[in-house]
């Protein structure tokens, strides 16, 4: 598979696009179950700090409540680098925080990752060991292989992407995405360094996924402490213009 454009927020799905709708969701890998689901549209133009971008609203649900109080990005795509987060408005104790760029931590927690640019291709970077391990090599590019997804009665021919946090101590997070060559999620999942946490995650789940990527051993389990995958409305096939923005709805869908 050649290289891909890819215009998404790495890894929130959303495209930085004025009038741009993407929904995803998330389900427990052990119990199959649905635990929440994200609503996002671009709604308008925007201004962070002089630069010209879009506001993304958010809706999130979660199973036996409904929509929650829109969180609010501020993002900008960009033509020859990733998508790139500007701003993040978030709800702390009833009072509204604006985080930017110029706020310390914020490229860590939202900015620019380790391969800062706007294709994704696969140059060899990951070489698979013998027994199922990775080897870091000169490669630049995040694929690690060509593979057939298959979600429901519908298969997706994807580049695998991993993004791992290589030089963070235990070997911080790992994201594994599978993406089609029109440059969409279809399936993402997350993993933890093995004593990221604090805690043995290989003790805690030994039937999980595991990815080995030079000395790191990644489980799959997120901040959350749960093991989440999560699917989009690409891989679902869904018509988003005949599904009614998730804060019109009184409740769950």
């Amino acid at each position: 598979m050649g290289p891909i454009d890819f215009p998404e927020l790495r890894w929130w799905c959303a495209i930085p696009r004025l009038g741009h709708r993407t929904m995803r969701a998330g389900y427990n890998a052990l119990t199959l179950e649905i635990e929440w689901v994200d609503d996002m549209i671009a709604t308008m133009p925007a201004r962070v700090h002089g630069v010209e971008c879009v506001e993304i609203e958010v809706k999130e649900w979660r199973p036996g409540g409904s929509w929650t109080t829109p969180l609010v990005f501020y993002a900008r795509e960009e033509a020859d680098a990733e998508s790139r987060w500007l701003a993040v408005a978030v709800i702390d104790d009833g009072e509204k925080k604006i985080v930017t760029f110029r706020d310390e931590e914020f490229e860590s927690q939202w900015g620019a990752s380790d391969a800062p640019f706007r294709t994704l291709f696969d140059d060899g970077r990951y070489e698979r060991l013998a027994d199922g391990r990775y080897r870091i090599t000169s490669g630049k590019g995040l694929g690690a292989g060509t593979y057939d997804v298959t979600i429901g009665d519908r298969t997706f021919r994807c580049l695998r992407v991993l993004e791992p946090d290589l030089d963070v101590p235990e070997g911080g997070e790992l994201v594994e995405a599978y993406v089609t060559p029109e440059g969409r999620t279809v399936l993402s999942r997350r993993y933890d360094g093995r004593f990221f946490r604090g805690v043995d995650l290989l003790e805690k789940y030994p039937n999980n996924l595991m990815i080995t990527i030079g000395e790191w051993l990644y489980v799959h389990s997120d901040c959350w402490g749960r093991p989440h995958d999560i699917i989009t409305d690409t891989a679902l096939g869904i018509d988003l213009a005949s599904v009614e923005p998730g804060w019109k709805e009184k409740d769950a869908i």
